[in-house]
């Protein structure tokens, strides 16, 4: 019997830390305020770290079963919880993620009121109790909000129960489903808390989770003394219908245990799955898997990691489901105990860390948290079947932290050998003589990614963690991406072995006008991420009238609905050139939902799709897909461009010949090249390569100035996704004359000599000249310039070094403007470039946000303001 006690309680701070000393549990403060629970502290009091206690009154139950247990549970407590029951002081628990109960039998007072009370410690960055918050598990949470960082909230953040319970229960059950002989373990711990031994009968069945009738029990009889009795029963399903992430086959265990003071039960699911990696690549059920999928700090707006509504955690997994993902890994952050319940029955592989996984630091205190953190996930969670891999770190260097999780392999091995772990995600300690996973039923860490090697006795640098020699890897290289990223991302791992691209994504715009208007809509502007939204929307306001953007766009909603539909674009781009090399055998988005107030989500914190993002995603990661490249998106006419294509096929191609068409379409829909090639495949699905190149030559390019298109079509046998490249083609002869003569100021005989191969009249400037002046080369005296400049002047800069002087990159700048200069380069965080009506861009696409695929190779990382 469960009595929630949930809903409504009371809640104070104690920013001097004197509730214990001046025993605030024996009754609310005056002037406690209400909250809800699960929820927050912050929502109550913005902005406060430290003590908050929280009090509430229920009526316990009458006890059904002689001699029974009142067992008081918490599911999750941020971070340190003690708990008084009428006055007494029940016990305390350390760690913000995992469940914890108390027997409360001694305490509690059957059928009349009872006075609960909690007192909640999440530390802040001044040590309070000892603790701080950088040296508990903490993920990259920090005080008040920053983009990037997750804000620090904390509180009662899950259910709290009275569960009433005979003598004799079950504390824990834990299954394991064999796929190999059908087998079903189930280890049954039992708590005994009878006054004398008891003759105890354990029952264990097994059925189809989708419907009713038994397949097979296992009875078996003993005597249970003391505090702790284990036991293991046996089940056996004949031919099991294995769980996969297209068919989630589903088992139901029931474990009953009955004495004479009462039965217990308790029914957990499980799956027949075999997940590991071997022979380069990672399998399920024996079957090659490319892992697809992305990660997910689990943020929601208010909440941040408790959000408003279940719905929207439930919600990012049915998204990346359909955009066509297989995995989704929680990073640095445990999941919701009703999303692996979901992920269970849709099929989607799970890997899971915890909270002490990312920015640990090194304290009196880290082992013991890295471990209990680490034990508490896998005791919770051990049962789903989607869950096939536990994360230790993620981009850790190396040293103490990193050190301590290489060991921690074994406390995991005491609770769980049936799952894959990974060591650090991005392997930022770089050290080659450690492997990076454990297989199921290993206890040593294993090689088998990109460079390890189990004698290398090297390391390589980490820090930026975009390039480790081994084989799982980080990479967050510029936006938009170059004909020079993608060789980078296609050529990741040659000479090594296979790459587990753990973490690469781009993101986009955070669209702060509709932002701000939703946290408005459901009343909660005054919570830390509303303020820090709110705060980046009155700086944009600034800018929009300095900018005079009104010019371009009727308001800002259609800046930003501007701004986030690059994304999909170089979405499909990345992914494309991922899926073109065959030795990355998994990759994971950076990020499922915009998480750290950023905009890195294939959908925003509040769950809105961001346009043409399911479309991207859903075409990019469909099973098979060719990939088109060209070495070049600008080509004068006549010129030649180098095409590339490659069939990416996770192994549901079969054997045979298919013809495949390469067209180039002109822009006015004529037919520049047509070719059929044959695409041969030998090897039976899932054999195969997972990139196979079908077509590399030059093709010239002819016809008027516009875009071209290749395009690439299977006529039978197969039905990939993709298939399409463009190109700008410009016909030198529509292009118009340039008949004034130029002024070169600078030495850049290189720049000279293009000019005259263009018909461009130039002359080397002097002093006086009212035209159009082009400076390049080495910087050098700038006054006379900077005159011509005052009286009507133009004067083109080639690049920003040709205004440094000495330390100061805007010295060439005349007096009187007031300038500064820095770098700003576009990433995973990305910057919004855009164009007005200028003659810089006369017959050029504008104005407004600038098209990635167009300008991709001119777009500068220098910002002059």
């Amino acid at each position: 019997m469960i009595h929630s006690l949930d809903g409504t309680w009371q809640i104070a701070t104690d920013p001097g830390n004197v509730g214990i000393s001046e025993e605030w549990w024996r009754r609310p403060r005056d002037g406690a305020t209400t909250t809800r629970v699960p929820w927050i502290v912050q929502d109550a009091f913005p902005d406060y770290h430290g003590a908050a206690w929280y009090w509430r009154t229920f009526i316990a139950p009458e006890h059904p079963f002689e001699q029974g247990r009142y067992l008081l549970r918490f599911h999750a407590v941020d971070y340190r919880a003690t708990v008084w029951l009428n006055g007494a002081l029940i016990g305390a628990h350390d760690g913000g993620e995992t469940p914890f109960a108390f027997d409360v039998t001694d305490a509690v007072a059957p059928g009349a009121e009872n006075a609960l009370t909690v007192r909640v410690l999440s530390p802040g960055d001044e040590p309070i109790d000892g603790l701080t918050l950088g040296e508990i598990p903490h993920r990259n949470r920090r005080i008040g909000a920053s983009g990037g960082s997750s804000l620090h909230l904390s509180g009662i953040i899950d259910s709290v129960e009275l569960e009433l319970v005979p003598a004799v229960y079950l504390e824990d059950v834990f299954v394991r489903a064999d796929p190999a002989d059908g087998t079903i373990r189930a280890s049954v711990s039992i708590r005994c808390d009878a006054a004398t031994p008891v003759q105890t009968t354990i029952e264990a069945t097994a059925s189809p989770a989708s419907e009713g009738g038994i397949i097979d029990r296992c009875v078996v009889s003993e005597t249970c003394s003391g505090a702790k009795h284990g036991t293991t029963l046996t089940l056996r399903v004949h031919e099991p219908h294995l769980w996969d992430v297209d068919d989630p086959c589903l088992y139901r265990v029931t474990v009953r245990v009955e004495t004479e003071h009462g039965v217990d039960e308790r029914t957990v699911r499980c799956g027949f799955r075999d997940f590991r990696f071997a022979d380069g690549a990672f399998r399920l059920n024996g079957r090659r898997i490319l892992l697809r999928g992305s990660h997910t700090g689990n943020h929601a707006p208010v909440g941040i990691e408790l959000p408003p509504s279940p719905d929207m955690f439930r919600r990012d997994l049915i998204n990346v489901k359909a955009m066509g993902s297989n995995s989704i890994r929680f990073i640095a952050g445990m999941a919701r105990p009703y999303q692996l319940d979901l992920c269970d029955e849709i099929g989607l592989l799970v890997y899971e860390e915890t909270l002490a996984g990312w920015l640990l630091g090194d304290s009196e205190h880290m082992g013991r948290c890295f471990d209990d953190s680490l034990r508490g996930m896998i005791l919770r969670d051990r049962n789903h079947p989607s869950i096939v891999i536990w994360g230790l770190l993620n981009e850790t260097e190396d040293g103490p932290v990193f050190r301590h999780a290489v060991d921690a392999l074994q406390v995991a091995r005491e609770h769980d050998h049936s799952r894959m772990v990974l060591l650090n995600s991005g392997r930022w300690d770089g050290d080659l003589s450690i492997g990076s996973y454990a297989n199921p039923g290993s206890d040593r860490w294993e090689f088998g990614m990109g460079f390890e090697a189990p004698d290398a006795g090297v390391t390589t640098t980490g820090g930026e963690g975009y390039f480790p020699r081994v084989g799982d890897v980080h990479l967050y290289p510029r936006v938009p991406h170059t004909d020079d990223t993608i060789r980078r991302l296609r050529t990741l791992g040659e000479g090594g072995g296979p790459i587990f691209l753990s973490e690469y994504g781009i993101g986009s715009a955070v669209d702060l006008w509709r932002v701000t208007r939703l946290y408005e809509q459901i009343g909660k502007t005054g919570v830390a991420d509303a303020e820090f939204y709110r705060g980046l929307l009155d700086q944009f306001d600034r800018d929009w009238r300095r900018w005079r953007l009104d010019e371009i766009w009727a308001d800002q909603a259609g800046y930003f609905r501007d701004c986030l539909a690059c994304m999909p674009e170089q979405r499909r781009l990345g992914l494309d050139a991922i899926r073109a090399n065959p030795l990355i055998v998994g990759h994971n988005l950076t990020g499922t939902v915009d998480q750290g107030l950023t905009g890195e989500g294939l959908f925003t914190t509040f769950r809105e799709l961001k346009p043409g993002t399911i479309d991207a995603l859903f075409e990019s990661l469909a099973p098979v897909r060719f990939c088109v490249f060209v070495d070049r998106v600008h080509v004068y006419t006549g010129q030649s461009v180098r095409v590339e294509v490659v069939l990416a096929d996770e192994g549901v191609v079969p054997p045979g010949e298919y013809p495949t068409r390469i067209q180039v379409i002109g822009p006015s829909r004529e037919r520049a090249f047509e070719r059929t090639v044959t695409v041969r495949v030998d090897e039976a699905p899932g054999f195969g390569p997972l990139a196979r190149p079908v077509f590399d030559e030059h093709i010239p390019i002819e016809g008027p100035t516009g875009r071209c298109a290749v395009h690439v079509t299977c006529l039978h046998g197969m039905a990939p996704t993709g298939g399409i490249a463009t190109i700008y083609a410009t016909n030198p002869s529509e292009m118009p004359p340039v008949e004034t003569s130029v002024a070169l100021w600078g030495d850049d005989p290189e720049l000279g000599a293009w000019f005259a191969s263009h018909g461009i009249r130039t002359e080397p400037y002097s002093s006086g000249w009212r035209g159009v002046v082009v400076a390049s080369g080495t910087p050098h005296d700038l006054s006379d310039l900077h005159r011509d400049i005052a009286e009507g002047a133009r004067v083109l800069f080639l690049t920003p070094d040709v205004l440094v002087v000495g330390d100061d990159p805007v010295a060439g700048i005349p007096d009187g403007c007031d300038v500064n200069a820095k770098e700003i380069r576009g990433w995973l965080y990305l910057k919004d470039e855009w164009t007005r009506s200028h003659p810089v861009f006369d017959g050029l696409p504008g104005p407004g946000i600038i098209d990635h695929a167009y300008y991709r190779d001119v777009i500068p990382d220098a910002l002059f303001d």
